[in-house]
């Protein structure tokens, strides 16, 4: 198994402390090996050990969903004086730029929530794990993250790599659905599948196209007021 690379750490002004950087890499990559051991050795493990890994994981993906799952045309910050008291001085408009370095994050977010489940895909491959992960809390955040919808229409997480990725770690998952949870799970689980087959079949290609039309004429907006502010 090849652990995902990290990025590496951004060159700072001499006498800058890089210890809040050094830190958050080494906790990620000591949460890599922790959760590849431990579901290397599930079997031999106290269920309150895999339990405390898996609500860890479990957390880090919920927190990597809210950052992915960004509506960027209510996001985006509003024109205002402030903004036009900020204009720099090569005439570049700061909502532009705000807008478009949330583009930026959002694509950035959604990328290392994919490479998240990339990691998540061989942690699922011991079946003492795949059976505490087909519990409800599990499968709702990986069905949020391959189906829910804005109110727009168009999907949250706007990666299809990272939603197929959700959709095969769910596929790992589920078939310890069949001793460990409730049939009203299951039901919910085939329910929420089959509307996103039919979203995916005839509502998100419409709303989709509506979203980019909008997207470009933000864009669009944006250019106009650097004209006019020229």
């Amino acid at each position: 198994y090849k652990v995902t690379p990290l990025p590496r750490l951004p060159l700072t002004k001499p006498g800058v402390s890089q210890l809040s950087t050094a830190l958050k890499v080494a906790s990620t990559r000591l949460l890599q090996i922790l959760a590849i051991s431990t579901g290397t050795y599930a079997d031999k493990l106290g269920p309150k050990v895999v339990q405390s890994l898996l609500d860890l994981l479990c957390s880090q993906l919920k927190n990597l969903l809210s950052q992915a799952g960004v509506s960027l045309l209510t996001a985006s910050p509003g024109k205002n004086q402030e903004n036009q008291d900020r204009k720099s001085e090569d005439g570049a408009d700061p909502e532009k730029t705000d807008f478009r370095a949330l583009v930026r994050k959002q694509h950035t977010a959604e990328l290392h929530l994919g490479d998240f489940l990339v990691f998540l895909r061989r942690v699922v491959s011991s079946k003492a794990i795949q059976s505490k992960m087909s519990s409800p809390k599990w499968t709702e955040v990986l069905l949020n993250i391959a189906a829910q919808k804005c109110c727009s229409g168009v999907p949250l997480v706007g990666n299809l790599r990272t939603r197929l990725l959700a959709l095969h770690v769910l596929e790992a998952v589920l078939p310890a659905c069949e001793a460990s949870v409730e049939n009203d799970q299951i039901t919910q689980v085939v329910e929420r599948l089959f509307s996103l087959l039919a979203d995916c079949m005839w509502e998100a290609p419409i709303a989709q196209a509506k979203h980019t039309i909008q997207m470009k004429e933000k864009e669009q907006e944006l250019k106009r007021q650097v004209q006019d502010n020229s």
